[in-house]
Parts: structure tokens; C-alpha cells; sequence
């Protein structure tokens, strides 16, 4: 896994149902072959981050905890052959649908509203597993009447964290991060 925090301390302290884990047949099969990654989205899972991610139901090992709100249904073919490889739909994201590369295990995009089909994001699971946490974690909260200046430092931290593990997140030619931090003071 490319980033190595201590994500027993974050499962420690996320709150409840907000890490979504895959079932352990279904890791089995995606990531066929990689053990840590299995291990990694059985045990620790991906977050939720308050429905900036939506996992397909059919591939969750749902908790009673998890809000029902954090489960998407297939909208679209789930698994296409691409220019890139073989992509597998994880769920929804933001304003797309996220694939995983069942070739080398990177994370993919459609988002609709994009010039390419499909944009790569991330380098592994892990990478946006930190991204999707950092995001949430370094958000100003309404009680702290954020400024411009305050959504700008969060932004900041988002990206330092970030570009320290992976730099296809917000890399150059990189669209869909970009796009989403546009936005991010009005999630």
C-alpha cells in the first residue's frame, strides 16, 4: 500500500459507519493477488466521507452502523473493457462513478461532465482511502463560520498530505480532484 499512516489508530477513531469495507470474497477476487490490498479494504475499508463516496451494495460487507446513504446501485455497466484495461465500478464519487483497474489496481473516474472518459486518480486503494479521509478530516465544520482564508488552509493540507504518498491526485493532467476542490467549500 502506498501510504503508510497508522490506519488502526484511524479506524480507532473514525466514526461509526464511516469506513465501508468490502466483503472479504469479493476483495479476494478484485484484488486477486494482493494481499495487502485485501487485507486493507477488508480490515480497514474506504470512507464515506459523508456520501463523497457511495460503495456498490453489492460488494459491501455492510455494518449495522454504515447509513444506508453510503450504498450506491449499479447505474451503469459495472465492469467495461477501456483503452486503460479492464475497469471494475467500486461505486460513486462525487459527480462520477469510480472503477478500480483489475489489471494493476489503480483507481479510476468517469465523472459525466469531463473531456476524458476515463481519468486515472489514484495509484491504489490506499491513496484514496487517505484522500477521501483527508478530505473530510481537514474540512472546516459550519460552527467554525469558516472564511475563504480557512477553506484555503484546509485545501492546502488536503494537497500536502496527499502529494507526500501520491502525486496522480493532483498531478498534471489530473482533472477530477481539481475540479472537486473548486467545490469543496460548499460540501
Amino acid at each position: 500500500m502506498l501510504v503508510g499512516i497508522d490506519w488502526p489508530l484511524l479506524v480507532e477513531q473514525a466514526a461509526p459507519g464511516d469506513l465501508l469495507r468490502f466483503r472479504p470474497e469479493v476483495a479476494a477476487e478484485l484484488w486477486a493477488g494482493n494481499e495487502e490490498a485485501v487485507e486493507f479494504v477488508t480490515e480497514v475499508g474506504v470512507p464515506f466521507s459523508n456520501g463523497l463516496f457511495r460503495m456498490l451494495e453489492e460488494l459491501a460487507d455492510r455494518r449495522p452502523e454504515n447509513p444506508d446513504r453510503a450504498f450506491a446501485k449499479p447505474l451503469i455497466e459495472w465492469s467495461v473493457e477501456t483503452e486503460h484495461g479492464r475497469l471494475r465500478q467500486l461505486g460513486e464519487l462525487y459527480s462520477g462513478f469510480v472503477y478500480l483497474s483489475l489489471d494493476d489496481g489503480t483507481i479510476w473516474v468517469c465523472d459525466p461532465d469531463a473531456d476524458e472518459e476515463y481519468e486515472l486518480i489514484h495509484r491504489d486503494i490506499s491513496s484514496f482511502s487517505y484522500l477521501l479521509y483527508k478530505i473530510e478530516a481537514e474540512k472546516p465544520s459550519p460552527e467554525e463560520r469558516p472564511t475563504p482564508y480557512d477553506w484555503a488552509d484546509a485545501e492546502e493540507f488536503v494537497r500536502e498530505g496527499m502529494n507526500r504518498w501520491d502525486d496522480v491526485p493532483f498531478g498534471d493532467g489530473t482533472h477530477f480532484w481539481e475540479a472537486f476542490m473548486d467545490s469543496y467549500h460548499m460540501m
